[in-house]
């Protein structure tokens, strides 16, 4: 058995020291191991039992770590589909404290152990202090570039805030006669030539031929040139 491995208590102060977050857990000290968020990936130090360190891992955490493991030339792909097989692999690789890092795909499933989290599907096995590290700082990098997608899209998502244009002053009744006069001919492109009948509270009454009659907003007529003075 490989006593260099740290303890429980010192694998907690590093990944404290990590500043890595830690989902609360009553039985998390009773069963050794460290939860990284809730459904998160759970990180098993049997260290006093075993010569290993167990990571039931999500898929997001699973892939990412194999991605860099395989840049660092250290996984290892294990495809064994029975318990006993397993077992038996992972144990040669632990008497000889392997600097590989062992990833089991679906393989709690296999393995049943029984204080895994049933939610988390794989398995990543290391024997060294330093994989440790490797996977610890894998954990960390990963959960930062899900923070930043993460804030990404609510940027995505947040709705674009526009100010709204300023509102102009309303027009007194002399000043849209003085635009637009009491019985002068206007023109509308739609409604084509009509008479001024009235201007009353900002609102202009036009008479246009075949005694079509409308009413329109003074302040819009004006500004948007609704209504031309022949």
């Amino acid at each position: 058995m490989n006593n260099l491995l740290y303890t429980y208590e010192e694998v907690c102060e590093r990944i404290e020291e990590k500043e890595l977050t830690q989902f609360e857990r009553d039985d998390a000290r009773d069963k050794f191991l460290w939860q990284f968020a809730k459904n998160g990936s759970s990180l098993h130090v049997h260290t006093v039992m075993q010569s290993r360190y167990v990571l039931y891992a999500t898929e997001k955490d699973f892939n990412y770590i194999k991605r860099k493991a395989e840049a660092a030339m250290l996984d290892l792909v294990l495809k064994e589909s029975k318990k006993e097989m397993l077992e038996a692999v992972i144990a040669q690789y632990e008497e000889v404290t392997s600097k590989a890092i062992l990833f089991i795909r679906q393989g709690n499933r296999v393995l049943q152990e029984k204080n895994a989290e049933r939610n988390l599907p794989h398995v990543i096995i290391f024997f060294t202090n330093e994989n440790l590290d490797f996977v610890l700082d894998c954990v960390k990098e990963n959960a930062i570039k899900k923070e930043k997608e993460k804030a990404v899209e609510v940027k995505r998502v947040m709705p674009v805030y526009k100010p709204a244009a300023p509102k102009l002053p309303e027009l007194t009744d002399e000043e849209i006669k003085d635009a637009i006069p009491e019985g002068s001919v206007v023109s509308h492109t739609k409604y084509g030539t009509g008479t001024v009948k009235a201007v009353l509270g900002g609102k202009i009454k036009v008479l246009f031929e075949n005694s079509v009659e409308k009413i329109f907003a003074a302040q819009v007529c004006i500004d948007k040139k609704l209504l031309t003075v022949l």
